[in-house]
């Protein structure tokens, strides 16, 4: 565990949140008076996880000459923002972390096993509803229960409809338009849909827009499987409602927990009903090409909003040198050695006389300085935050010259080159570090050239 975590909760967990949550505000307002798309919280599901999706690539330079209408002054105050976060007490963070990740598997463990022991109860309710012969087919079996539940539709690979017990004292028109709006469910895979939806706000209960986006999903799904139901079976619309009215005031709710497509959802309150029943009477055509526009635009700002958040990689942006003037490189990036029990070298090793300054690379804040925040083996260490999601490491000093939080300009002396820690010799071990991956530092350097 690291403070990897804390950059993963800053950069990604909260703006995933925020994400979420305008997605569904402005579709919920975009879709209040026409929530027939179930697909659409497909799309605001995933325009949640924007904040998720990085477009730069560690190994690519945008190169940008003239950033001169950049202030300054606001780019320090990021990177003071950002070094806070990186330097605060790091062990008591990791302890944090680490209690805050174990309650989350094991809460979200206990909600699987109670979602399982729903499906259990549900299956031995299927299994023990009696077949209707005369209504079942090769493909999809039909069952009546003992209970005055909610038809719904059970199973993934061979679905078939759970009927209620008051099932048999309806009319035979209302008993067909129940068995053909199951039908209509499974035709569209609701059932499937909703066990998807399901299972995966149980395991982002950490994000409430999941839940609320899958009860949105529901109503979307019921309006449509109602206008479907109606014109692919030729119904007439008010005896399509006065179906729904019949089994709405003779089912009790199951404690299903919305792991099936059924006729009546237990999502849906009093307003839902209303305007389910308001849509079936007075439904109209309205054009899908205008949700569509609407929807589209909202991602539009979603992903410029997202774009203007993730800084890209900027290269030219710092005046990179070489963090020791007379050199010898001992150990190059990856390179593999016994020492290292043959594991990639991470950083650069550089080799020079007793005494010699270690130098920073460039332009930056001290946001580590000594040897109390990282491993032992580092010994005297500088870690500097710098512009552009930059971190650079020099580690194995005799001593630091610098303070957490001052700032360095690039070639400003830092420290005395030495062996603290674990070190075979006198030199300096130098790491280059973007958004949390560790580059070699011949890339950053190389990028002086170009100019």
């Amino acid at each position: 565990m690291d403070s990897s975590v804390v950059q993963f909760i800053v950069e990604s967990f909260f703006p995933w949140l925020i994400f979420s949550g305008i997605a569904y505000a402005c579709l919920s307002y975009i879709t209040k008076h026409d929530n027939t798309s179930p697909s659409i919280w497909y799309s605001a599901l995933v325009a949640g996880f924007l904040p998720f999706i990085s477009f730069s690539s560690d190994s690519m330079n945008i190169l940008v000459n003239d950033l001169s209408y950049i202030n300054s002054n606001l780019e320090k105050a990021q990177i003071v923002k950002q070094a806070s976060i990186t330097h605060a007490s790091l062990k008591k963070i990791d302890l944090l972390a680490t209690a805050l990740i174990i309650g989350y598997f094991c809460f979200t463990f206990l909600k699987l096993v109670q979602l399982l022991t729903i499906w259990q109860k549900l299956k031995k309710l299927s299994n023990s509803s009696e077949p209707i012969n005369e209504l079942s087919n090769a493909k999809t079996k039909v069952a009546i229960s003992s209970l005055n539940h909610s038809p719904f539709v059970f199973g993934t690979a061979r679905p078939h409809i759970v009927l209620p017990q008051y099932f048999s004292l309806l009319e035979k028109d209302q008993q067909n338009i129940l068995i053909q709006h199951e039908l209509m469910h499974i035709s569209k895979k609701d059932h499937i849909a909703v066990l998807f939806w399901r299972i995966l706000s149980t395991v982002l209960w950490v994000n409430p827009f999941v839940k609320k986006m899958e009860w949105q999903f529901i109503r979307a799904m019921e309006h449509r499987c109602d206008r479907l139901t109606i014109r692919d079976f030729n119904i007439n619309k008010h005896d399509y409602a006065k179906a729904l009215l019949q089994s709405l005031k003779r089912s009790v709710q199951l404690n299903n927990d919305n792991l099936v497509a059924q006729f009546n959802s237990g999502v849906l309150d009093a307003d839902d009903c209303k305007t389910r029943l308001t849509n079936i009477i007075c439904s109209t055509n309205k054009s899908s090409f205008t949700l569509a526009l609407k929807f589209s635009l909202m991602i539009l700002a979603l992903f410029s909003l997202h774009m203007m958040l993730k800084e890209p990689v900027i290269t030219d942006k710092l005046n990179w040198r070489q963090p020791l003037n007379d050199h010898t490189i001992s150990s190059t990036f990856r390179s593999v050695d016994m020492i290292r029990q043959y594991k990639p070298h991470q950083g650069v090793d550089y080799v020079s006389g007793n005494g010699s300054f270690v130098l920073s690379a460039a332009d930056g804040l001290i946001i580590i300085a000594g040897n109390k925040t990282l491993h032992p083996n580092y010994g005297n260490t500088v870690l500097i935050q710098h512009k552009g999601g930059y971190q650079t490491l020099y580690s194995h000093l005799e001593s630091v010259d610098v303070k957490v939080g001052s700032w360095v300009s690039a070639g400003q002396a830092i420290g005395i080159i030495g062996e603290t820690g674990k070190a075979t010799g006198v030199h300096l071990h130098f790491e280059v570090i973007k958004d949390n991956q560790r580059v070699d530092p011949k890339l950053v350097f190389n990028t002086n050239s170009l100019r």
